[in-house]
């Protein structure tokens, strides 16, 4: 009898973690999304740096 609420315990726990794995991964891919930049971003800082190895 013991063991079967061991079971139940476990299967529980291991649902609840993979919910919180799912959710912490669509979290991740937010946060990347976010941190993500555009085409026109990383020109921007390429030309900016191309400009301050001219100048020093």
């Amino acid at each position: 009898m013991i063991l079967y609420i061991i079971v139940a315990i476990s299967i529980l726990l291991n649902i609840i973690l993979g919910i919180k794995v799912i959710m912490l991964q669509k979290e991740l891919e937010e946060v990347k999304k976010a941190t993500r930049l555009t085409k026109e971003e990383v020109e921007k800082l390429n030309e900016r740096i191309r400009k301050l190895k001219l100048g020093g």
